[in-house]
C-alpha cells in the first residue's frame, strides 16, 4: 500500500479539537459573499469550515470528514464559487436524486453573485448549448461517467469536482461508478481540485492520501448529540448518565410523545416499508392531540398539496392524506417523488411532528430531528436469505440525524433494548464502537463489465498496460493487492471478446456493437441479451414478449415474488412459452425458474401499466408501491429505447414497433392515446377523458371550443394551456406511426432511484 504524504502540510488527526467558530468578518471572504451568507442566517464559520477555508480558496484538494450538520456542504460551495470566478466549471457529484435537488436549491443562493447552476440526474441530458452556459452541474456519479464517456466539451474547463458522501465508495452498487469517475477525472485533468465530503470513517486519511488531498477531520457538531439506549422507561447514555421518560405504553409512542411535548420532532427508523406505514399509523392517535390549531391548518394545506401531485390516486396519496392531519407521516421507496417531497417539506416546516422512515432517508437528505429512534437493527439480506444485522456505519448515519441546527439545543439518538443484557450489548456494539472504514467494491464483475468496456470504447485506454495503470490509480489499487482485480478483469475481457464487444488481438479496441453498448450505458450482458432477442424476434412480435425480454436483463432488477404468485406466473409461462424471447436456464443469463418467474411478474406489471390499469389497482394486485412502479417504468422505457437503437444495427424492421412500445411504457397508455399524451399537462387519465369525449388527436382538439375542453378536463387553466400549445407553429396533428420517439440520453445502470428531471407519472410531471 502506498503512503504518499498529502500535500499542504500535515493532515489533522481524526477528532483533533479545532478552534472556536470564526466570525465571517474575520475571514478572507469578500463582502458580497459574506452578505449572501448572512442573508441565509450564517454569521460565522464552524471550526471545520474555518479550518478548510484557506486550503479551499487556495485551490487545494481536500477531504473533509465530519459528522452530519457540521457544515461540510458550505465548504464545497465555496470551492465551486472560487472556480467559477476563475472561469472554470465545477461538478458536484451526489449519490441520490433527492440530494441533487437539495444541493442545487442551496447553490441557487449564490445566483446573485453570477453563479449559474444546473442539474442532471436522469434520462434526458441537458442540451450542449445549455450545459455550456453553466458554471456548476449537480449530477449523480452515473451522469458524470456518461459525460466522460462522450467527452463533453464542458469538461474541458473543469476546475473542481465535489464528491459528496464519498464514504459511499464502499457501497456495492454506487461505489464502483463513483470510484471510476473520480479516477478518470483526476487522470484526465491533473490540476483538478477535488473536494471530498465524508461522514466520520476510520480511514478518511487514507482517502486523502489516495486523492492527494489535505485531510481535515473533526468530531465537531453544532448541536450536541447524546447517544443512548432506551429500556423500560429509562435512557442510558454513552456517558452512563440516565434520563427517565414519563408516561406509559410501548417504547416508540412513548419516546415520540415526550419529544413533541418538549417542543421537538421525532424521526423513527424501521427496517421495512410495511413497518414504516404500520408504525406511522400507530403513532397518529397519540400525536394528533398535541397539535396546535395552526399546525392542523398547515397539515390540511399539505394534504391539499398532496392531492394535486397526481390526477390519478395512488396508495401513497390515500395513506398520507389520512396520516398528515395527525402530524405523522412515513417515508419510503413506495412513495412517488412528489409524495416524498410533500412529506419532506412538511417535516422541515415542522408541520409533521413524527416521521417514520426506512434507512434510505439517512443517506444524505437533510431531515434532522430533536430525537432519532432506531427501532430495528436487522433487515432481510437477499444474498443470505435471512435477517442480518444492519452495519454499524449505517446505524451511525441514522443516529447522526438527531439535532436540528438553529432549532434544537441538543439531539438525542436512541436504540431500543429488550432486556438489560441487550442494553449493554447495544452500548458496546453500536454506540461505543469506532466508525467503520471505507473499502473499495470495484472488483465486482458486473461493475467491471461496464467500466472496462467504457474505458476502451471512450479511448481512455488503448493497451493492456493502460488498463493496468488505470486500475492501479483507483482507490482499490491504492489500498488492496491488484491480484483479485486482475483475475476479474481477465474474466471480463474474455466475456467482452467472446460476445464481440471488444476486438480480439493485441491492443484494446471496441467493436461497433461495443461502442454502441457503452454509449447506451447498458450492462454488456444486457446488450448481449437484447441482441439475441432482436435476432430471433418475429416481425409481428407482441408487447408482452418484448416487455418480458427487457425485464430479464440485469439492468431491470425483477420484483420479488410473493407467496402464492408462482402458480399464475408458471401458467402464463406455459401458455406463452413459444412467443417468449428469453427462456429459463438459457445462456447467457441462465436464470433458474424462480428468478425467471420474477421477471415475468415485472413484465406483467408493465403490461398492466400500458393497458391503463389504474395505479392503485396495479399496486394492490402486485404488492408494490407507486414508487416501485415508476422505477420499473423508467427502466423499461430506457431499455426499450436501447433495444430500438440496437435494432438499427441487428434488426431494423423491428425498430418502429419497439419505439412505439417505449412511448407507451413512458406514458402508460394504449397506442391510440399517444398523440394526446405528448401534450404538456395531459397524461393517460386526461387523455382517455378527451378520447372518450370525441377528441382522439390534436387536430380534433384544435377545432374544439375551449369551453367544451374545460368541461371535459374540469380545469379552465389546463384548457387554456392546451389552446396555447396547439396555436404554436409546428403543433400540427401527428400519429403514433409518424412521430419519432424523443431520444433519451443513455440511462445509467445504477441503484434506484436515478430518474429524468421530469420524473414522475405523466400527470404529475405536467406533461
Amino acid at each position: 500500500m502506498s503512503r504518499r504524504a498529502a500535500p499542504g502540510g500535515r493532515p489533522s488527526e481524526p477528532g483533533r479539537p479545532l478552534e472556536a467558530p470564526v466570525p465571517l468578518s474575520e475571514t478572507a471572504l469578500d463582502a458580497g459573499l459574506r452578505a449572501v451568507l448572512e442573508a441565509d442566517g450564517i454569521r460565522s464559520l464552524y471550526p471545520p469550515q474555518a479550518a478548510a477555508l484557506g486550503p479551499v480558496l487556495a485551490g487545494e484538494s481536500l477531504v473533509l470528514a465530519c459528522p452530519t450538520a457540521s457544515g461540510k456542504s458550505l465548504v464545497a460551495y465555496l470551492a465551486l464559487l472560487r472556480a467559477a470566478r476563475a472561469g472554470r466549471t465545477g461538478l458536484y457529484l451526489v449519490p441520490l436524486r433527492a440530494l441533487a435537488h437539495e444541493k442545487a436549491e442551496e447553490l441557487a443562493r449564490f445566483e446573485s453573485l453570477g453563479l449559474k447552476v444546473g442539474i442532471s440526474i436522469g434520462d434526458f441530458d441537458l442540451p450542449p448549448e445549455k450545459l455550456e452556459k453553466l458554471d456548476v452541474l449537480v449530477a449523480t456519479s452515473e451522469k458524470a461517467d456518461g459525460l466522460l464517456r462522450r467527452g463533453s466539451p464542458w469538461l474541458d474547463r473543469l476546475g473542481v469536482v465535489v464528491a459528496d458522501e464519498v464514504h459511499l465508495l464502499r457501497d456495492p452498487e454506487r461505489g464502483p461508478t463513483l470510484e471510476v469517475s473520480l479516477t478518470r477525472l483526476r487522470r484526465s485533468y491533473p490540476d483538478l481540485q477535488v473536494v471530498a465530503l465524508s461522514a466520520t470513517v476510520s480511514n478518511s486519511e487514507e482517502l486523502a492520501v489516495w486523492l492527494r488531498a489535505r485531510h481535515i477531520a473533526s468530531d465537531f457538531r453544532p448541536v450536541p448529540l447524546k447517544k443512548g439506549v432506551y429500556f423500560d422507561g429509562r435512557i442510558t447514555f454513552t456517558d452512563l448518565s440516565t434520563r427517565a421518560i414519563g408516561g406509559s405504553g410501548e417504547p416508540v409512542p412513548r419516546l415520540v410523545r415526550s419529544t413533541i411535548e418538549e417542543g421537538g420532532q421525532a424521526l423513527v427508523f424501521v427496517s421495512t416499508r410495511r413497518t414504516s406505514e404500520q408504525v406511522a399509523e400507530s403513532l397518529a392517535p397519540s400525536v394528533r392531540p398535541l397539535l396546535t390549531a395552526e399546525e392542523r391548518a398547515r397539515a390540511r394545506a399539505a394534504v391539499e398539496a398532496l392531492s394535486e401531485t397526481s390526477d390519478e390516486e395512488t396508495e401513497g396519496i390515500r395513506r398520507l392524506a389520512a396520516l398528515i392531519p395527525s402530524g405523522v407521516a412515513y417515508h419510503n421507496a413506495s412513495l412517488t417523488n412528489p409524495e416524498r417531497q410533500i412529506v419532506e417539506h412538511a417535516f422541515r416546516e415542522r408541520t409533521l411532528k413524527a416521521l417514520v422512515a426506512t434507512p434510505t432517508l439517512a443517506a444524505g437528505i437533510n431531515l434532522p430531528a430533536r430525537r432519532v429512534v432506531v427501532r430495528d437493527l436487522t433487515r432481510y439480506d437477499d444474498r443470505l436469505g435471512m435477517q442480518a444485522p444492519i452495519p454499524a456505519t449505517e446505524v451511525h448515519q441514522m443516529l447522526g440525524r438527531a439535532g436540528r441546527p438553529r432549532f434544537d439545543p441538543y439531539g438525542e439518538a436512541l436504540l431500543l433494548a429488550r432486556t438489560p443484557e441487550d442494553e449493554d450489548r447495544l452500548l458496546d456494539r453500536y454506540l461505543s464502537a469506532p466508525p467503520d472504514s471505507v473499502e473499495s467494491r470495484l472488483a465486482a464483475e458486473p461493475a467491471l463489465r461496464m467500466h472496462v468496456l467504457a474505458l476502451v470504447a471512450s479511448g481512455a485506454v488503448h493497451r493492456e498496460e493502460d488498463l493496468e495503470s488505470f486500475f492501479a490509480a483507483t482507490f482499490y489499487g491504492h489500498t488492496l493487492p491488484l491480484d483479485e482485480l486482475r483475475a476479474t478483469v481477465t474474466t471480463v475481457r474474455a466475456f467482452l471478446e467472446t460476445n464481440e464487444l471488444l476486438e480480439r488481438g493485441p491492443g484494446l479496441r471496441a467493436t461497433p456493437f461495443g461502442s454502441m453498448t457503452s454509449e447506451l450505458y447498458l450492462d454488456p450482458l444486457s446488450a448481449v441479451v437484447l441482441r439475441g432477442v432482436l435476432e430471433r424476434a418475429p416481425l409481428g412480435v407482441g408487447a408482452f414478449p418484448l416487455l418480458a425480454a427487457v425485464a430479464a436483463t440485469p439492468d431491470l432488477p425483477p420484483l420479488f415474488l410473493r407467496r402464492g404468485e408462482e402458480p399464475d406466473l408458471l401458467s402464463r409461462y406455459t401458455d406463452e412459452a413459444e412467443e417468449l424471447l428469453v427462456k429459463p436456464e438459457e445462456p447467457p443469463l441462465e436464470l433458474d425458474l424462480e428468478s425467471y418467474l420474477a421477471t415475468l411478474k415485472t413484465a406483467s406489471v408493465l403490461e398492466a401499466w400500458i393497458r391503463e390499469v389504474p395505479i392503485v389497482e396495479i399496486t394492490e394486485r402486485f404488492g408494490i408501491g407507486a414508487g416501485d412502479l415508476r422505477t420499473k417504468v423508467e427502466d423499461a422505457e430506457w431499455l426499450l429505447f436501447a433495444a430500438g437503437r440496437l435494432a438499427s444495427r441487428f434488426q431494423r424492421r423491428l425498430g418502429r414497433s419497439i419505439d412505439d412500445l417505449s412511448l407507451r411504457v413512458r406514458y402508460g397508455a394504449a397506442e391510440e392515446l399517444l398523440d394526446l399524451v405528448r401534450l404538456r399537462g395531459i397524461g393517460r387519465v386526461r387523455a382517455r377523458r378527451l378520447y372518450a369525449a370525441g377528441y382522439p388527436d390534436r387536430e380534433s382538439l384544435r377545432r374544439a371550443p375551449i369551453d367544451r375542453i374545460e368541461q371535459v378536463l374540469r380545469s379552465r387553466k389546463l384548457a387554456e394551456s392546451l389552446a396555447s400549445q396547439l396555436r404554436r407553429p409546428g403543433a400540427k396533428a401527428t400519429s403514433a406511426a409518424s412521430t419519432p420517439a424523443p431520444v433519451p440520453a443513455p440511462r445509467p445502470s445504477s441503484p434506484r432511484p436515478t430518474v429524468r428531471t421530469l420524473d414522475e407519472f405523466p400527470e404529475e410531471s405536467g406533461r
